[in-house]
């Protein structure tokens, strides 16, 4: 009878659970309370809950997928700042790194560039307060403040420490960071769909026009998105009132809503190209895509990320937000562009391609083409540019490039214009030489998992005979290394450039430098000067 009762209790449970989900959330709850509660009263040293707890929220966010998460007072402010276009601080790009924050960027005109900050800087100290004490977020955050406010700065330079007072003040973040007229051909480079975006891009799009430019080349190249509406009001410079831009369909009706375009264009006629790469996402790919469905430009580079995903942001208590996702959005032709399936996981809890679990399927532009969906905006020219050989990701991955630029800006004089600086093979002799004066030896992916190897072999106490194999085998990838590298001389070459070349003459020098360089905007150019070409492309008739 009492084995009875249990089982009866335990489907009455399980029925009242899914029925009432919020009766799961009040179980799973009570005994995160009562962790807490225990922790608080038997752990070894003292927490700091609030700490914890956030950490717990921010990946229990994740977890649902990577964009949807938790802000608190900080984080909110950064990401308004970011959708404003503005915040107050000393106009660099950081990466917190061993205990140190090394800047990465500098931008023009900026405190930082005025008053004596360079790319390759090493902060050790901020007003007295070393980084290594300080946790990673508080350490960046203390380089932002107030309009007028200064900050000193403890930064080793080139082998030597030096004191920097710094006077922080307003930064713009620009939407559109550079525009350039090569003959008759306008170029206008994104960063950011933030609320600056779409009177940045017409003002940018009018000047063009008035020096003469007869095409246009739009570069959204490593944009990750941004504001939804922005995006809707630039494809609306190119096409007519009234058209569909995109539509975002979600779990509840009130997040289903089409957006079209509400104004007369700007100009329908001038042939446009865009560029993109995979890391091109969201706002980027709602402008690439849409104006692909419409026929309007040519789409020319890598295929784009693919977030086919829109969020919302939502008040919580205490001044922190939650950002969450709402709903899938659709390109004109109705395709849908996100790559991951979040909602769909392997045994192991890691979600799956869309291409898993929906057919492919053939989708039409508006003068008869085939796109297709399931994983970014493919474009009409493929041009593969990501560094896909693994030496060459550890090189980028692990700094080495960029601390070879920095040793390289320091050692060698500066060149006297973009049009003048070349890297040759003397300096791709040098970067060989700088590898084996500081013991940097680059591995492949390969050569990695053979170095655990043999790492786990040797602390396993394998036989000699073993060990010497695992040696032979490493000393092979050695000697195989640097003729590895020797192939790749041309894109090394490449990439160091690209990286000097905005620390001598910042965005606008390294504009000019991918104008003339830069093999996406080349055949961009090229296109574009094929008028029988670029229309046979869009199958305009």
């Amino acid at each position: 009878m009492k084995k009875l009762f249990i089982t009866l209790l335990l489907i009455v449970t399980a029925n009242i659970s899914a029925q009432n989900p919020y009766f799961d959330i009040s179980k799973q709850m009570e005994i995160y309370n009562d962790m807490l509660k225990t922790l608080s009263t038997n752990y070894i040293d003292e927490i700091n809950f609030g700490d914890l707890i956030q950490k717990s929220n921010k990946k229990m966010l994740n977890g649902l997928d990577r964009f949807t998460t938790y802000y608190d007072e900080e984080g909110i402010l950064q990401q308004k700042m970011r959708q404003a276009g503005h915040y107050s601080g000393l106009g660099i790009s950081v990466r917190v790194k061993d205990s140190l924050i090394l800047v990465t960027k500098i931008f023009k005109d900026t405190p930082a560039t005025k008053q004596g900050l360079l790319t390759g800087d090493k902060i050790l100290a901020v007003d007295n307060k070393y980084i290594y004490e300080l946790d990673r977020k508080v350490a960046s955050s203390l380089l932002k403040g107030e309009k007028g406010s200064s900050v000193n700065l403890l930064v080793e330079r080139n082998g030597k420490q030096i004191h920097l007072d710094i006077t922080r003040d307003e930064v713009p973040l620009n939407a559109v960071t550079t525009t350039q007229l090569q003959g008759d051909i306008g170029y206008i480079r994104f960063v950011k769909f933030n609320q600056k975006a779409s009177s940045q891009t017409k003002k940018a799009l009018l000047d063009l026009k008035k020096q003469g430019a007869k095409k246009i080349i739009i570069d959204v190249r490593g944009n990750p998105g941004g504001l939804l509406n922005e995006v809707v009001k630039i494809v609306n410079f190119f096409i007519p009132k009234g058209k569909i831009v995109v539509t975002t369909k979600g779990r509840f009706e009130k997040y289903n809503r089409t957006y079209r375009t509400k104004n007369e264009s700007v100009d329908e006629e001038i042939p446009v190209v865009i560029l993109v790469n995979n890391h091109s996402a969201s706002a980027s790919e709602i402008l690439s895509g849409s104006l692909q469905d419409y026929d309007r430009a040519v789409i020319i580079g890598d295929t784009t990320y693919g977030k086919g995903l829109v969020q919302r942001t939502f008040k919580l208590k205490y001044g922190t937000y939650m950002k969450q996702t709402i709903s899938k959005y659709y390109i004109p032709s109705g395709r849908l562009i996100q790559r991951i399936d979040y909602w769909h996981r392997d045994k192991n809890g890691k979600p799956l391609m869309m291409s898993a679990n929906l057919k492919e399927k053939d989708y039409k532009t508006a003068n008869g083409r085939t796109v297709h969906n399931l994983g970014g905006v493919i474009p009409d020219i493929v041009i593969e540019t990501e560094v896909k050989q693994s030496l060459l990701k550890y090189l980028v991955s692990k700094n080495i490039l960029f601390d070879f630029a920095t040793w390289y800006y320091y050692n060698q004089p500066k060149p006297e214009s973009v049009e003048k600086f070349t890297l040759t093979d003397h300096d791709f002799e040098l970067f060989l030489k700088y590898l084996q004066q500081h013991d940097i030896n680059p591995k492949s992916t390969s050569e990695i998992m053979l170095t655990n190897a043999y790492k786990k072999a040797k602390k396993t106490k394998q036989n000699k005979t073993i060990l010497a194999q695992y040696e032979k085998l490493l000393d092979a990838y050695t000697q195989a290394d640097e003729a590895v590298l020797r192939q790749n001389k041309t894109k090394i070459l490449d990439l160091l450039s690209r990286d000097l070349i905005q620390r001598y003459f910042y965005i606008d020098g390294y504009t000019q430098y991918e104008m003339q360089n830069d093999e996406v905007i080349k055949k961009a150019i090229k296109i574009l000067n094929d008028k029988d070409v670029y229309h046979k492309i869009l199958n305009d008739k």
